[in-house]
């Protein structure tokens, strides 16, 4: 039972803690916003002024901006958490308010009494300097940021009200119980906010997003200053809408902000595709570090305290800003190459045949994947004679992939095309086909090494010449994956290699066989990128795998094409593709008892 009392009282401090952290981190905002007005307007006020003639104001503007920084200096120390941290058992929050009033009073009052002097220094109809005229606005809004922080610490004991459980109504209806309202709405919206899931100034396009109008007219007179075009946003909702429907090259938010904030705000960027390489600089009062890591941690590409530095500011904008061109112009780099590849591949479709022979008693199907956008494997049927008797077939897969691969693909295709013009431009019945195919292969092969050995590309060749009216293939199979020919009751041979890769070292010799593709056979050829296709858990297709698939007759080239693409699919899943993939099947009609696509 004792235990139970003793974890309640440790939960109960706990709760305390957290409770009295919060009021202060939120109260050190809330008081360090209207300071960054008085600072942020006194600077650029005694920026103005080096400009203009010698002015006896710009003496009182000067306290202005002294008496603003001291008070900034205060608030820092006497809302040090560390400190109240180490006094929470002797901490009173009516007792903390009067001292904070005290202690605040002074350099406060200077800042409403020098502000008010100049105001009616500037209304005064005998005012003849153009400075002090052009100076009421922003005069104005110092003396209303010294107002509403008065109001401020004037109410700080209504927190412990609030704090006590009392009702919102017993606050009268003032600035100061508005002010207290605002800060409390904006506590709540963040004690229920998830936890986080893990140069020279040029001009852009920015977003100021800030619920403070004081806060959202000094951050854009400043930037409006150093050449940004700048618009704002009042709220988290209006923010979004504005990015969803306008082109920005930085946005610059607050995390305070009633209804959505600005932890809420960056996650639904940073989870849209349109939005999210939109760099984001956090702008708040909030100094603390876990703030700091929790904005970066969701993406955010900076982050600055308020009252902020304007030289800082210029320059955290400035860096921000040119790693997003950096990066813009790394995207366009990237968007070109990606056409240049979309070009490289319409320009290597033109080197596969637009469409396959028909040749009475056979047919001829095909399936080409490629991995990338261009790819190192190619096949062909083509006529080799001028008879139109023989049906010359290609299948090849260059060592390596992408576009290295793809213009040494146009190479061998290109090579092995003329080398059997030159070979087969006579009647094909007084054709040495073993002796054609192996001088085709060996001048392709000796191009290569010869000419292009220091790129060190290769390629697996299976070439073959087919005597339609027989059925006679003689081939050369230069180190590819030997081809089978698939009879009813599953597969009769497999096409073994006669030679080695093309292109490795000149002057090899290549070898030929001589085979027949009887009625109903199927001669299936295929690259590497099938049998080692992976699927999610990158478990290997396998020959075994694809061998099986001929255990049951097919009814065409098609029907068992799209057998094997189909094996294929479910085999990998959506995995990421990892090779090429070209299939070509050649099928000799002819009658099969129980013929058909099982």
């Amino acid at each position: 039972m004792q235990s139970r009392f003793t974890d309640s009282a440790k939960k109960e401090e706990e709760a305390d803690r957290q409770s009295r952290q919060a009021f202060i981190a939120n109260l050190r905002h809330e008081l360090r916003t209207p300071l960054n007005a008085i600072i942020g307007y006194s600077e650029m006020l005694l920026e103005d002024a080096e400009d203009a003639q010698p002015q006896p104001s710009i003496a009182d503007i000067k306290k202005i901006h002294s008496a603003g920084n001291q008070l900034l200096m205060l608030v820092n120390i006497i809302l040090d958490p560390a400190k109240i941290e180490e006094q929470h058992s002797e901490f009173d929050l009516e007792t903390f308010g009067t001292g904070l009033r005290h202690d605040l009073r002074t350099p406060l009052n200077a800042v409403i009494g020098f502000s008010e002097m100049l105001l009616e220094d500037a209304d005064d109809p005998a005012q003849e300097s153009d400075f002090m005229k052009a100076a009421v606005p922003d005069l104005r809004k110092i003396h209303s940021a010294a107002r509403q922080f008065l109001c401020l610490i004037s109410d700080v004991v209504n927190f412990s009200k609030i704090e006590a459980g009392l009702m919102m109504q017993e606050l009268k209806i003032s600035s100061e119980s508005l002010a207290v309202r605002h800060t409390m709405g904006i506590v709540r919206s963040l004690a229920y906010m998830p936890a986080a899931m893990p140069v020279t100034a040029e001009q852009g396009n920015l977003l100021v997003v800030d619920d403070n109008e004081i806060n959202r007219d000094l951050i854009s007179q400043r930037l409006g200053r150093q050449g940004y075009s700048v618009t704002v946003a009042e709220s988290g909702y209006q923010a979004l809408k504005m990015i969803r429907s306008r082109t920005f090259d930085l946005v610059l938010l607050d995390i305070m902000m009633p209804e959505m904030n600005g932890y809420q705000v960056l996650e639904q960027m940073k989870h849209d595709g349109k939005m999210q390489n939109i760099p984001v600089i956090m702008i708040s009062a909030l100094d603390e570090i876990a703030s700091v890591v929790r904005c970066l941690e969701m993406g955010a590409a900076d982050y600055l305290s308020k009252p902020f530095d304007p030289v800082l500011l210029k320059a955290r904008i400035s860096a921000v800003l040119e790693r997003k061109r950096l990066r813009d112009k790394e995207q366009l780099y990237l968007r070109s190459l990606e056409r240049e590849l979309e070009i490289g591949r319409e320009i290597q479709a033109g080197f596969l045949p637009d469409s396959l022979p028909r040749v009475p008693g056979w047919e001829i199907a095909a399936r080409f994947h490629p991995a990338k956008q261009v790819s190192g494997d190619f096949y062909d049927a083509f006529l080799l004679s001028e008879d139109q008797k023989v049906i010359g077939i290609v299948i090849a897969d260059v060592c390596d992939k992408g576009v290295g691969a793809a213009l040494f693909m146009g190479l061998f295709r290109s090579l092995i095309r003329a080398f059997a013009g030159l070979h087969y431009s006579g009647n094909s019945e007084k054709c040495d086909h073993g002796s054609a195919l192996t001088a085709i292969v060996s001048k392709t092969n000796d191009y290569i090494a010869r000419n292009h050995s220091s790129a060190n590309m290769f390629a697996t060749i299976f070439l073959g010449a087919i005597v339609p009216e027989s059925g006679l293939l003689t081939y050369v199979n230069g180190g590819h994956e030997p081809p089978v020919i698939v009879g009813p009751a599953g597969i009769k041979k497999e096409l073994e290699v006669t030679g080695p890769a093309v292109g490795m070292l000149p002057d090899v010799v290549f070898g030929y066989e001589m085979t027949e593709i009887g009625p109903g056979d199927i001669l299936v050829s295929f690259t590497d990128g099938i049998t080692e296709a992976l699927d999610p858990n990158d478990n290997l297709y396998s020959k075994k795998k694809l061998f099986s698939l001929f255990s049951e007759p097919a009814g065409s080239a098609e029907a068992l094409s799209d057998r094997i693409e189909a094996s294929l699919k479910d085999h990998t899943a959506g995995a990421d593709q990892s090779d090429d993939i070209t299939l070509l099947t050649v099928r000799r009609e002819g009658c099969i008892k129980g013929q058909g696509e099982g």
